[in-house]
């Protein structure tokens, strides 16, 4: 091989790992942005759902709806006065269970439906107490609280006493109220 030849295949080894470091250190210079799927949450907001002054309350149902563009539900959590053992609790069925607690979120929709009910033939509950317990994240602080729906199909707002009847709803039975 002449000198001449020699020279330039010796040159265009050395251009060639000159461009490929080159183009390899710019690469790895590029900024690497990650998308995250999750909401930023800017804070949290927890609402007690109270019933008051009722009649033989055997199973209960609330709908409360939120905006999902503003609020996402993070924990719903059993009250204690009707349904104090949740559904996901549960990983047999057991015998000495006196009442049951259940929710459905539906953050497409910004529905989330509650409920709880006692098992067997019971009586029903008198008077008042804490439902349930709801921790929704706010990722815009100009959020409305979430509020509760009497009607809207086809889920709604429904008491029933322990024969199975309708008991008669008013917004005078319910307290929703932030918890501090």
């Amino acid at each position: 091989m002449s000198n001449k030849r020699r020279t330039k295949v010796i040159l265009t080894i050395f251009v060639s790992i000159l461009l490929f470091s080159a183009t390899y250190a710019f690469a790895n210079a590029i900024p690497v942005t990650v998308h995250d799927e999750k909401p930023r949450i800017l804070g949290t907001i927890t609402l007690n759902v109270e019933i008051t002054d009722v009649k033989d309350l055997y199973a209960w149902q609330i709908l409360l709806i939120y905006d999902p563009q503003k609020l996402m539900v993070l924990k719903v959590e059993p009250g204690g006065f009707l349904g104090s053992v949740s559904i996901d609790e549960l990983d047999v069925i057991k015998d000495d269970i006196d009442d049951i607690f259940v929710y459905a979120n539906f953050p497409e929709s910004g529905m989330l439906l509650i409920g709880g009910s006692l098992i067997g033939n019971v009586e029903g509950k008198d008077g008042g107490g804490l439902l349930a317990r709801v921790t929704f994240g706010y990722l815009s602080v100009d959020y409305v609280e979430p509020r509760l729906v009497f009607d809207r199909k086809p889920y709604e707002t429904k008491l029933l006493d322990s024969n199975g009847c309708l008991i008669p709803v008013t917004v005078e039975n319910f307290k929703i109220y932030e918890k501090h």
